[in-house]
């Protein structure tokens, strides 16, 4: 394996010939096995004298005792090993409700935030294999993304390094029993309240029933893929310079471009594929490497770019603060925090009440009051009968709504431990606010939902939004969460309002 491992690295330029790479160290299988395998490589007297090793391990909060047990046995692996390691902890939970994330996208961010802060812009060793690789390509399926994340992982992507790609969890398991390392097992991995846990152990097991060279299949089409990027991000080297005609270019600091000026003209002479793998890159280094466009922001970009330019300057307001201007013959992609970093600060402060059940609490910052109450006993008795049988126009005969009045099935509002918990928390719109609309089986940001309900700009700061520890249930006025919506098991209703004070 060593070998094979010390190829990937070469073939890739995966190690700096000196300095420190951070290695993320969880305890599990294959974390250990790319630990031992760097340890065997870098430092005095090896393959990479110069490069030294650095261990962090995060823990996350997520399982109690079991949590601090991991991070204990890491740090004294690393001592045993004579490593440098550096142990974090964060509240994941508490960092979900903060952001409105879910758990797994919490700890995502949260760990990476925890690696990049030690690393310090240098490169950092994650486990990823080729399991990993096969679930993440499902995953990006499921969210629908483009060719771009069809080719998935990388052995290298900016300062992530990944030199176990090519092997499998089993051969990673194998080379622990056979060096006898001390594997750390995380219930966590099996929970399924966490999308890639489900694709692992339901949507996998479930596709290789109808084929069972589904994961070979998966790999091989991400390979052609990577092929066909690879092509295409040369054009779009290539045509670069011609159309990109100025840039405000921090990438020495290690932060993003904050605004990139393109000719209309120079753009449009290229093939719609070019034009818009070109937008991708130009949006993802606004957005520090990620871009967040999908489809209907390009065909926004397009309306913009084939309108008549005599009207004057026309703005067009994208996901993460992305500006798009356009001036004459001129594209101006711009960060909004270049130039309303205050509007920023005070979206991301904004304050938020705690509304109890048979509560009401002034939305702060707005007008409006927000109230919630059970549903009485006697009409839920009523009810019953209509919502096992699903027969919605009695249903709603029984529960008279409005646009500002909604009614959520109360066992649906749960904490970030999976309990019960009928307590909710209003406030307005928070930059990265995510909602799943009625009838949608994925979230989308609350600020695309409003902007294609044609919400007005200038209203849209004062829309209450109710959350529940977890998510939101409802962007008031505008759509319910599908997550909290009635069923025929449903049981125990709320009644959500808003009115003017």
């Amino acid at each position: 394996m060593i070998d094979f491992i010390t190829k990937t690295i070469e073939d890739h330029e995966l190690i700096p010939l000196q300095g420190q790479i951070v290695v993320a160290v969880s305890g599990g299988a294959d974390s250990l096995c790319l630990l031992h395998l760097l340890r065997r490589l870098c430092g005095s007297g090896k393959r990479y004298p110069d490069t030294h090793l650095h261990v962090a391990h995060l823990d996350h909060q997520l399982r109690g005792e079991a949590s601090a047990h991991d991070a204990l046995a890491v740090a004294h692996l690393a001592e045993a090993w004579d490593i440098p390691v550096t142990i974090g902890q964060i509240d994941v939970p508490a960092l979900a409700r903060k952001e409105r994330r879910s758990l797994e996208d919490a700890a995502r961010i949260a760990r990476y935030r925890f690696l990049r802060d030690i690393a310090q812009g240098g490169p950092i060793a994650v486990a990823h294999h080729q399991d990993d690789q096969v679930e993440t390509l499902l995953l990006h399926w499921l969210r629908g993304g483009g060719l771009a994340s069809m080719v998935g992982l990388q052995p290298r992507q900016h300062d992530i390094i990944r030199p176990l790609l090519s092997f499998t969890h089993a051969q990673t398991l194998a080379y622990c029993t056979t060096h006898q390392l001390p594997v750390l097992e995380d219930a966590s991995n099996s929970d399924a309240r966490f999308l890639r846990n489900r694709i692992r152990h339901e949507l996998l097991p479930l596709l290789e029933t109808m084929n069972q060279g589904f994961r070979e299949t998966l790999l091989r089409n991400a390979d052609i893929m990577q092929v066909d990027f690879a092509w295409i991000e040369e054009q779009v080297d290539q045509h670069w310079s011609t159309i990109v005609k100025s840039t405000h270019d921090r990438a020495m600091s290690g932060e993003p471009d904050t605004h990139i000026q393109l000719s209309i003209r120079s753009l449009q002479k290229l093939p719609l594929s070019l034009q818009r793998h070109l937008l991708r890159r130009v949006s993802a280094r606004l957005s520090a490497g990620q871009s967040p466009l999908e489809l209907r922001h390009y065909r926004l970009i397009e309306d913009l770019i084939n309108r008549d330019a005599a009207h004057g300057a026309l703005t067009l307001h994208l996901p993460q603060h992305i500006h798009v201007i356009r001036t004459g013959d001129i594209l101006v992609f711009k960060h909004e925090y270049e130039h309303s970093g205050q509007l920023n600060s005070s979206r991301s402060n904004t304050e938020e009440a705690r509304l109890t059940l048979s509560g009401s609490v002034t939305v702060p910052g707005t007008q409006w009051i927000a109230t919630a109450e059970s549903v009485p006993q006697q009409v839920l008795e009523q009810l019953y009968p209509a919502l096992q049988q699903q027969d919605w126009d009695t249903v709603w005969s029984l529960l008279p709504g409005t646009r500002y009045a909604v009614y959520v099935d109360a066992d649906k509002l749960r904490d970030n431990a999976g309990q019960q918990d009928s307590t909710l928390y209003v406030r307005t719109r928070r930059d990265g606010d995510r909602l799943q609309p009625l009838g949608m089986q994925h979230e989308k940001k609350v600020h695309d939902v409003l902007i294609d309900k044609h919400i007005p700009r200038g209203a849209r700061a004062q829309i209450p939004l109710f959350f529940s520890a977890t998510h939101c249930v409802w962007l008031a006025g505008v759509h319910l969460d599908e997550r909290v919506r009635l069923s025929s098991e449903t049981k125990h209703i709320i009644r959500l309002a808003i009115h003017h004070s």
